[in-house]
């Protein structure tokens, strides 16, 4: 093709068909594509003695009208949104509103004034607007951050380690003024995301390396990544995000058919790092396995639990309404919604949250599935684990199947900034279904 590609009538050709395809990402392959039926054509009628200007013509016309030709292009790889998964996030936006009002109203007679319902909305709007504007932006571009990323997370990890503030056991507060954040709680979302760039890039040989050296660049970034990031977090005691975290990092392995000696590595990381920790904080032993006996120590250490079961199971199918109080649920507002909700509106609210997380999980699964490149997938794979585990979790511990721990029902809990970063997951996803179909293109 390289010796008539720039003839005139096959550059108009080929103009007039990218000009009816709206998005340019897929031009250059395109032309590719249109450029190698061509040669086929062209070659075929050079053999049986035609003039190239007439081979040309010829096979241009039996191509077809290009203005057709564009519009069948167009249709196939025009970008599409994902409205399902967007309808289903302005529910729970909606759902999370009355819940956090709710619990304003109940918890002003216990504390006075309070303004999460404000905070809320403020967090709503930013988190909202990022998620839009990412869902329309290119994924892909975030892929050349992932190191970057990763080694900025390392960093906030090691200054919280250092010069963090400690709140129930665990050091993972900083106040930036006017900001106070949880570092711990955005790790799993952005050591995920990072990753997933990371172990999906293609590994670049390096001349002359030694087998010794390639091990360990590969050991590296497949395992120390991880090892590095978990010490951390267990080291500020966050042992919830450690498991997001790696329960995260095992889906993307899976995701990207690593090697099954990878995946031992790191379910021994998992066992030995747990073990040791769990063996070094007693109370949180205790606190964890204490479902396991929910009869027992119903005023100490199943307190939470034993008070959840009774305000749901005195709701009944109506609840006590907008605003009821419950003050023997201290943190209503945060982990503990799912049985407020339940308490104010009855069975039938739980009933509808578990349908909605339910749907949630399925829209997120298909965007999975759908996507093409490995990068996509392991991005949407990873959020999707961390969606997963903190709404199945926190809705099983409150009726006694899962021990205790301090996950938050995304998008209905009031999270502080956190919501932000879980609107920002859901932007990805949005912007890898966006290009699902923004790939090889073939003639239909």
């Amino acid at each position: 093709m390289s010796s008539f590609r720039h003839h005139e009538e096959i550059t108009t050709f080929l103009k007039q068909v990218c000009r009816e395809i709206k998005a340019k990402e897929v031009h250059t392959e395109v032309r590719l594509e249109l450029e190698s039926h061509l040669q086929e054509l062209i070659e075929d009628k050079l053999s049986n003695g035609v003039d190239l200007d007439t081979a040309v013509k010829e096979s241009i016309s039996q191509m077809g009208t290009p203005d057709v030709i564009g519009q069948q292009f167009h249709l196939a790889h025009r970008p599409r949104f994902n409205w399902g998964l967007l309808a289903i996030v302005v529910l729970f936006i909606t759902i999370g509103l009355v819940a956090i009002f709710s619990a304003q109203t109940a918890l002003v007679s216990r504390l006075g004034f309070t303004s999460i319902g404000l905070k809320q909305i403020v967090y709503l709007c930013v988190g909202s607007s990022l998620m839009l504007i990412i869902g329309f932006s290119n994924y892909k571009k975030l892929a050349k951050f992932s190191w970057g990323l990763y080694l900025v997370m390392i960093a906030l990890l090691i200054y919280v380690y250092l010069f963090g503030n400690e709140v129930n056991g665990a050091r993972g507060y900083v106040n930036w003024y006017p900001f106070q954040m949880n570092i711990p709680a955005l790790t799993p979302y952005l050591l995920l995301i990072a990753l997933a760039g990371i172990w999906s890039a293609p590994q670049r040989a390096v001349a002359n390396e030694s087998s010794m050296n390639a091990f360990m660049r590969k050991s590296w970034t497949h395992v120390g990544t991880v090892w590095l990031a978990v010490l951390l977090i267990l080291s500020i005691h966050a042992i919830d995000n450690f498991v997001l975290f790696f329960i995260g990092c095992l889906t993307l392995l899976l995701v990207l058919k690593m090697k099954r000696t990878i995946l031992v590595a790191h379910c021994s990381l998992f066992a030995v790092a747990l073990g040791w920790f769990l063996l070094s904080q007693s109370y949180k032993l205790k606190r964890i396995f204490a479902f396991i006996h929910p009869t027992e120590d119903r005023r100490g250490m199943n307190f939470l639990l034993t008070q959840s079961k009774i305000a749901m199971q005195s709701a009944g199918w109506t609840g006590h309404g907008f605003g009821s109080s419950l003050n023997a649920l201290p943190d209503l507002q945060a982990e503990m919604m799912f049985p407020f909700l339940i308490y104010c509106f009855g069975w039938g609210a739980g009933i509808a949250i578990v349908i909605m997380v339910t749907l949630f999980v399925q829209q997120m699964v298909g965007v999975s599935r759908k996507a093409r490149d490995p990068y996509g997938k392991a991005l949407v794979s990873g959020l999707l684990t961390l969606f997963v585990i903190q709404y199945v979790w926190n809705m099983l511990m409150w009726i006694g199947l899962a021990p205790f721990s301090s996950f938050h029902l995304p998008f209905i809990s009031y999270s502080g900034s956190l919501v932000i970063f879980q609107f920002i997951a859901v932007g990805l996803m949005l912007s890898v279904y966006r290009r699902k179909d923004l790939g090889t293109c073939q003639m239909t």
